[in-house]
């Protein structure tokens, strides 16, 4: 059985989903950033820098959001094109596009100080906004064309680590005036409100805290 070590609402939640959406069994350890679980002997075993989401498997302990949700769709063969298939390569430049572009300025934007304390973090949270604009607007392009990877029609490892990070650029803004909301970008709209209506979304979401359009309308 896995063991995520999660904490809700954070990057371990696009984890659990795909647990979830592949019909895995698995055990949701919930630690409290606020009690220091992060930081804690227990937890430093198994994600070394202390961060989550952290996977306990049956080759031993992952961490790093992007690791854990490719090795899952490997391993289960669900969810990502497969290693030998035709469009794997452009699949793995959009994923890894999320990964490092995406999730870094997703974090710059809803967490600023961490990187230039309180003082220069509405700076900083402009330049994560101006950055992402057109990142956004990139995915927004790819959800047009609608590979079976990135469409509404059916769930991947990317559309629901992408819906993951717009709900958090749309509803936890360091700078409120700085959300990137859906409204101007329609087909990513459609992959938000599809996602969320998944049973596996549903269900997940439900156990750390949230319900409704936690996609599309956070």
């Amino acid at each position: 059985m896995y063991v995520l070590h999660a904490v809700p609402d954070f990057a371990s939640f696009a984890v659990h989903i795909v647990l979830t959406e592949l019909g895995l069994p698995f055990r949701l350890h919930l630690l409290d950033m606020d009690a220091g679980d992060l930081d804690s002997p227990e937890h430093r075993a198994v994600s070394p820098f202390g961060k989550i989401p952290a996977l306990q498997t049956p080759d031993g302990p992952m961490f790093e959001t992007a690791a854990l949700l490719l090795w899952l769709a490997d391993r289960h063969a669900a969810l990502a094109p497969a290693p030998t298939a035709p469009d794997r390569a452009e699949f793995l430049s959009w994923f890894l596009r999320t990964n490092q572009a995406l999730h870094m300025g997703a974090m710059d934007l809803v967490h600023p100080y961490r990187t230039l304390g309180e003082t220069m973090a509405p700076a900083l949270s402009q330049v994560a906004h101006d950055r992402l604009q057109p990142e956004i607007a990139a995915f927004e392009a790819l959800a047009a064309r609608r590979p079976h990877w990135f469409s509404p029609d059916q769930p991947s490892i990317l559309t629901y680590y992408v819906a993951m990070l717009l709900r958090w650029t749309a509803a936890f803004a360091f700078v409120p005036d700085h959300a990137i909301r859906l409204t101007t970008f329609p087909h990513l709209a459609l992959i938000a409100r599809a996602m969320e209506q998944r049973p596996a979304a549903i269900s997940a979401a439900a156990a750390e805290g949230m319900t409704g359009t936690f996609f599309s309308n956070p």
